[in-house]
């Protein structure tokens, strides 16, 4: 019913969030229990803190365990735009955790006077007198970049190691040529023969042609020891392995950590909030003629940018079948009307729990006939109490302005009231109902309810009144309308399904509209999504939200108080945690494979890679779990 996206959400998030993420799963051959330990004193001191993305930085080689922990704050500031925080493994054990600084130093600029930016910014990270003794060196060590950088990458100091002498210098991307001849220049002890075959050998494959470096700058040089940083950015997911395999044939991986790693990236997003896994990049450490160390810098970050997940961390959204009860008899229902039964308030109580335990953002109640159920009062003042939004779809029947005013008291979020023609004639094609939907709308309207939405199934014989039931929506104050797949009715019927013309007049409709009402389509309408995602040379409709999202962003309880993938999909399964199901049923596991068992017409669609059509209509149809719609308007 919902087509809210609670994915899109504000850049940065505190950081017992990211911390809540990561030590719900298990990377053993990565972190030790005590890095766990450590996690744990981070959350004391800096919880609170929001950040847009944090770095965990472990080793690659050997049995070595361990866990850096950075965290990028931005700011307003139009010099030092952000700053990280690096909270060192072994200062993790302790309960203080005391950080080291790292600041945006892109505003340093090889060949111009840097001394604003010094005594302004690097001064608070350093300290007025190790900037001052280390003053000439840095300036050296930029000077020296003057046509390989235009600026430099970062500045900073690892206090917390009491490294008080120092400070470490991040360049900007250098070429295999720059990189050699820059260290040459400064004069590093280290072997720059051997450290070009190094590079050159890294130059070839997947991800940049160029490296970051780092080093530290002391009084009378610098350090013996340098880091090579090889980025990830620009390597797309299905190359993350062969990425790995190229440190793994120098020894610089082991098989055991890139498993590891692997699992780190495609670990699920959460969307509630919203953060995903990936690679930022793998250090180098260099000394002399050899690397002495292989670290890997694993990011999370604030929103979701990747297309290749096929579920969520856990749930976004769940259904409750309330009731199969219900007074109307629509053409069109999918409901079996004849069973008539409620869902027990204790079933309710007990899964709404279990929404709580796994952070759900709303549960949609449905039926049947949402109102006909006894206990809807209850079941949306518990949901209020454990913080999860509640979305209700109505008829229109029994809903008397006594009644909707009570419901709004209680705290219903949103109320959807069903509507599939804009005349009694029209609407009668599919649904009962349009007087009581009418006078829903006008009760709604006269509370001044904000979140009052419209459903409409678009099918063959109410396409062309789209534009009448946007104005009805403009008069009522409606704040969006749903537009929502045809699904097959009780007896696996789906005659009226619109033509592939009308699915393309009405997305020229939703793009041209520029009114007051918003226009929004159901995740499972993935065709329709799929036309209004196309570009000229790429389309939008990507990732977890390009289609279905049965097992992959929600899931449902059905009367009887059972889990299924979605109330449309009544394939019930016994688990009695959300947890649980959601990472072991098999049914699950099927449906987030569907795009490997693509129809034939699928195959041959240009849409395929922007499209998974609702699964419920191919299950009741053809009675199987793949990526089709026997009667999908685009074959």
């Amino acid at each position: 019913m919902s087509v809210i996206s609670c994915a899109e959400g504000k850049k940065g998030l505190p950081l017992r969030n990211y911390l809540e993420y990561i030590r719900e799963q298990s990377y053993p051959t990565l972190f030790s229990e005590e890095d766990r330990i450590g996690l744990d004193h981070i959350e004391a001191v800096y919880g609170d803190e929001v950040a847009s993305e944090v770095i965990l930085e472990t080793s690659l080689l050997g049995t070595t365990k361990g866990c850096d922990y950075s965290f990028k704050k931005e700011h307003e500031d139009r010099i030092m735009k952000e700053s990280w925080y690096e909270l060192d493994s072994t200062a993790c054990k302790e309960e203080g955790v005391p950080p080291c600084f790292f600041i945006d130093a892109t505003a340093v600029k090889p060949g111009e006077d840097n001394t604003a930016y010094y005594e302004k910014y690097l001064a608070k990270v350093v300290g007025k007198e190790r900037l001052r003794n280390l003053r000439a060196s840095l300036e050296s060590c930029v000077s020296h970049l003057e046509g390989k950088c235009k600026t430099l990458y970062q500045l900073g100091s690892m206090t917390a190691r009491e490294e008080l002498d120092r400070l470490r210098l991040f360049t900007q991307d250098l070429t295999t040529d720059e990189l050699c001849t820059y260290l040459e220049k400064l004069c590093w002890s280290g072997n720059v023969k051997k450290l070009r075959e190094v590079l050159e050998y890294f130059e070839i494959g997947p991800g940049r042609k160029s490296f970051l470096l780092d080093f530290d700058v002391l009084s009378e040089g610098i350090s013996d020891r340098i880091g090579i940083n090889i980025w990830c950015e620009g390597i797309a997911p299905k190359d993350y392995r062969p990425f790995l395999d190229k440190f793994a044939k120098k020894g610089l991986c082991t098989p055991e950590k890139a498993e590891d790693v692997m699992r780190f990236v495609y670990c699920y997003p959460q969307a509630c909030p919203a953060m995903q896994n990936d690679l930022d990049h793998i250090k180098l450490a260099y000394k002399g003629d050899e690397v002495v160390a292989s670290k890997v810098y694993l990011r999370q970050r604030s929103g979701i940018y990747h297309d290749y997940y096929r579920s969520f961390f856990r749930p976004i959204q769940m259904n409750l079948e309330l009731t199969t009860r219900c007074p109307l008899r629509c053409p069109q229902c999918y409901c079996d009307l004849n069973r008539g039964k409620d869902l027990s308030l204790a079933d309710a109580k007990y899964w709404l729990e279990e929404g709580a335990k796994n952070h759900l953002q709303f549960v949609n109640l449905s039926g049947g006939e949402t109102l006909v159920y006894p206990h809807l009062d209850t079941v949306i003042a518990y949901a209020k109490h454990l913080g999860i939004e509640t979305n209700i779809a109505i008829s229109g029947y029994g809903a008397t302005r006594e009644r909707m005013k009570e419901l709004i008291e209680i705290g219903v979020t949103n109320i959807y009231v069903s509507l599939n023609g804009s005349t009694k004639e029209i609407n009668d094609k599919s649904r009962d109902g349009y007087a009581l939907a009418m006078v829903a709308l006008a009760t709604l309207k006269e509370l001044e309810f904000q979140n009052m939405y419209i459903n409409w199934v678009m099918h063959r014989f109410n396409a062309k009144d789209f534009g009448n039931v946007i104005k009805i929506a403009e008069d009522y104050g409606v704040k969006e309308i749903a537009v929502m797949v045809f699904k097959p009715d009780a007896a696996h019927l789906r005659e009226s399904a619109p033509t592939v013309e009308q699915l393309y007049e009405i997305a020229k409709v939703i793009k041209a509209y520029k009114g007051p009402v918003q226009i929004g389509v159901e995740s499972c309408y993935s065709q329709l999504r799929a036309i209004l995602g196309k570009k000229a040379l790429w389309n939008t409709n990507v990732g977890i939200f390009k289609g279905c999202g049965a097992g992959r962003d929600g899931l449902s309880v059905s009367v009887e108080g059972k889990l299924t993938p979605c109330r449309h999909l009544e394939i019930e399964e016994k688990y009695r945690t959300i947890a649980e199901y959601w990472t072991k049923s098999e049914v699950l596991k099927e449906l987030r494979s569907a795009e490997e068992r693509k129809d034939a017409h699928c195959r041959s669609c240009s849409y395929q890679y922007n499209c998974l059509p609702c699964m419920a209509v191919n299950w009741k149809m053809e009675g199987r779990l793949a990526m089709g719609d026997p009667g999908c308007e685009l074959q």
